[in-house]
């Protein structure tokens, strides 16, 4: 695809997960439109595909991308940077949008427990993967979908994964402040390389009914004040890391 098309971010290149809906679909419609090329990713490929062909549509630019990957496996996360790292020269900016909201209690093929792995893990990892092609491509960008339904949210390290018990919105609102913490954690150590670290609440809007992949927005009106930040981002860190299943390959 043509990497021409004019605009501000001509050149840039953007990666946007849970792209083919909601949140995800408008910020890469608006990238594109800015002159990126974009990729976006999306569980299903086919559905990818149909998206990424209407933000083409949309924005007018060609350069739109189609990743397929499920985000609840670190095997897919892993094949998705591989995947985008093969197709792209530069990263720019990252866009961990991707997340989820359940009511009863799920686990991946990894054994983990769902909104944590797809909400919080996902956005971890990923981040981790491409840190130095980020770093390689400064200035650059990463921005991470949290919610203000982290202000009710709590970091249980004692039962992350809600073994001993499980709430959906207490599980939400916990992978919303993670994605928080680890976001200041990770400005912090970005200080001085060129790359910005930003998590943000996106208001609230009607996307799909399914509850599965849905954007970052919180299910219901929650409060605005701020939450938690440093001083709980080294320790979620080291309990991201000790969270993480077995490796193996995840059903589709």
């Amino acid at each position: 695809m043509t990497e021409n098309f004019p605009g501000p971010m001509a050149g840039k290149t953007a990666l946007v997960t849970g792209g083919i809906g909601g949140i995800g679909r408008a910020a890469a419609v608006g990238l594109a439109a800015l002159g990126a090329r974009v990729g976006i990713a999306g569980r299903d490929k086919a559905r990818t595909q149909a998206a990424a062909a209407g933000i083409v549509r949309e924005s007018g630019n060609p350069a739109v991308d189609a990743f397929a990957a499920d985000m609840s496996c670190q095997a897919e996360v892993r094949a998705l940077a591989a995947a985008v790292r093969s197709a792209y020269p530069r990263l720019d900016v990252l866009v961990n949008n991707v997340g989820g909201f359940w009511a009863t209690r799920h686990l991946t093929a990894d054994g983990l427990e769902r909104t944590f792995a797809v909400n919080h893990l996902a956005a971890f990892l990923l981040t981790g993967l491409v840190l130095d092609w980020l770093k390689a491509s400064a200035p650059a960008r990463i921005v991470t979908v949290s919610s203000n339904a982290q202000a009710a949210g709590r970091l249980n390290f004692d039962d992350l994964q809600g073994e001993r018990s499980y709430s959906g919105q207490r599980a939400y609102s916990q992978s919303k402040l993670a994605n928080v913490v680890f976001t200041y954690e990770l400005a912090r150590r970005l200080e001085g390389t060129g790359v910005t670290a930003t998590a943000l609440h996106p208001g609230l809007g009607f996307s799909t009914p399914r509850a599965s992949w849905c954007t970052g927005h919180s299910p219901t009106p929650a409060s605005s004040r701020s939450g938690s930040g440093r001083p709980a981002a080294r320790s979620l860190a080291t309990a991201s890391r000790s969270t993480r299943g077995p490796a193996g390959t995840c059903g589709s």
